[in-house]
């Protein structure tokens, strides 16, 4: 009795629920229905009544208008062209697109190497239907320049260069028939107040009137632009936000004096400018400092400023130990010396430096004469007893250097000579037999024992070595027929005065595989 109301219970509440289900089936129906009606009926409005009318293109999401300029904004050139072609919404802002980078991979139309008239073209049509404001960045990269073109493209910087504008890159090819002179008189003072990043190659930069202050210029760098000390000096004494300094092959440069109101310069290049001579520097916070150069006569540094980073590359090394550059520069903490002149005399430190931690001496092809004394660098290491990694590239044949197996005596030591209790690695590139090397690299093991962990000996000999890392080549024939004497030397007296905690690495003949020494 009791389970009979039970079940009819049961039955009218899935009754009920089947009820429920039916209708909600019913109202998403009609929903569906009154939207597709509603579509209908706009689509209709669109292609209203004629059935040849062209259908309207499609706007775009529903979205403020400086929320669509500001999507609008992120796109490269390339990609904003072309939502500007099929959208609405941003047809009116592609018209103040601020960035315009026009290259051979960025612009639409254009040929492949961004030198012909459908280039020309594509950039004068961009510009020309540019507001001319809210320009951030212009990059024009042109493979080729001509006389005839100079008003082309003096009317686009005219276009582009408005107030506002942060960032300029203008550069040509090296096939360019003419040399652009860049036209200084558009940068005036609302230009000038904005521009932080200013980038040219291959042009000539002569204003006929000083130059109004930049205020907010931060990068300055200049790629083959004829340019004198005189107006370099101008320029750099009205740029007091000046952070980063690069003059790679500037040929008319003939002096370089950077002013001690340069408080916030922290980086400087300079690459082979050939009539670079005197070179004076007063920038107190100067962090990196690369030298490239082919003789300088003068080089100062008239503060004693806080450099962490010194990279100097000469054919006449020596000179430049000899003017007393280091002097001044005692919180070192990385120095880069190369030279690719015959050195036969020892290179000398003149102070200690307390806080150098990495070493990198680079003596390639014809840079060491045959008299060269690699002992003598163990002086120069004891100035750094901070060193952490020391890195020698010595690639050049042993021929002519006096050997261990000429003269079989025991291998010298410094007198009054420190353990370094800090030094962690040591990198040796283009090892040999030759007597001092040998000595030297049995000096640094004794006396670095407590800290040394790893020791790498690399007899090919042939690496290209930069500062950006180093790039193996196939071994020569001279470094190939001296590899065996070179192992026996490693074996005889290296090897057996490696402690068990220090790891050594021989890189021998047989390619760029690192295979142990048995100890």
């Amino acid at each position: 009795m009791g389970m009979l109301p039970l079940t009819r219970l049961m039955s009218t509440q899935s009754q009920r629920r089947r009820r429920r289900q039916i209708r909600a089936r019913g109202c998403a129906s009609d929903r569906c229905s009154s939207s597709v009606a509603k579509r209908k009926r706009e689509v209709g409005r669109d292609d209203d009544v004629s059935p040849g009318a062209k259908r309207s293109r499609y706007s775009g999401p529903h979205l403020p208008e400086d929320i669509l300029c500001h999507i609008h904004s992120l796109m490269p050139l390339r990609d904003a062209a072309r939502t500007a072609c099929v959208s609405r919404a941003f047809s009116q802002s592609w018209r103040y697109h601020p960035n315009l980078n026009f290259t051979n991979k960025s612009i639409l139309g254009s040929d492949s190497n961004g030198s012909g008239m459908d280039f020309i073209r594509t950039t004068k049509h961009v510009l020309k239907k540019h507001s001319g404001t809210n320009v951030k960045t212009l990059t024009l990269e042109l493979h080729d320049y001509k006389s005839g073109w100079r008003r082309r493209l003096d009317s686009w910087l005219l276009i582009a260069l408005t107030p506002g504008i942060e960032e300029i890159t203008l550069s040509f090819g090296f096939f360019a028939k003419a040399t652009y002179k860049f036209p200084c008189w558009i940068l005036s003072d609302r230009i000038t107040n904005s521009v932080r990043c200013l980038k040219l190659q291959r042009c000539v930069f002569c204003p006929i009137v000083e130059l109004g202050p930049f205020r907010s210029l931060a990068m300055l760098r200049f790629f083959q632009v004829r340019i004198t000390g005189d107006t370099l000096g101008g320029l750099l004494s009205n740029s007091l936000a000046l952070e980063w300094l690069e003059l790679n092959s500037c040929h008319k440069l003939d002096f370089l004096k950077i002013p001690c109101q340069l408080q916030r310069l922290s980086y400087l290049r300079i690459y082979l400018c050939r009539r670079l001579y005197v070179i004076e520097i007063n920038a107190p916070n100067l962090r990196v400092f690369h030298l490239e150069a082919e003789k300088v006569i003068e080089l100062s540094f008239g503060v004693s400023v806080k450099l962490k980073l010194l990279y100097i590359s000469s054919p006449d090394l020596a000179s430049y130990i000899r003017l007393g550059l280091l002097s001044n520069v005692p919180d070192l903490e990385s120095l880069n010396l190369r030279s690719f002149r015959q050195i036969a005399s020892p290179l000398m430190l003149p102070v200690r430096f307390l806080h150098l931690k990495e070493f990198n001496l680079s003596l390639t092809g014809q840079g060491v004469s045959e008299a060269y004394d690699y002992f003598s660098l163990a002086s120069l290491l004891d100035s750094c007893p901070s060193l952490r990694n020391i890195f020698l590239n010595v690639s050049h044949k042993c021929v002519g250097h006096q050997t261990m197996s000429e003269d079989p005596t025991h291998t010298r030591q410094m007198p009054g000579q420190q353990q370094h209790g800090n030094l962690k690695s040591v990198t040796i590139l283009g090892f040999c037999y030759a007597k001092s090397l040998v000595e030297l690299t049995c000096y640094i093991v004794e006396n670095a024992a407590a800290s040394l962990e790893s020791l790498t000996l690399d007899i090919h000999g042939t690496h290209l070595v930069s500062v950006y890392g180093a790039i193996l080549k196939p071994m020569y024939d001279g470094k190939l027929v001296e590899a065996p004497r070179t192992l026996l030397a490693i074996r005889t007296y290296i090897q057996r005065r490696i402690p068990s905690t220090v790891k050594l690495n021989v890189l021998e003949p047989c390619g760029p595989c690192s295979s142990s020494v048995g100890h």
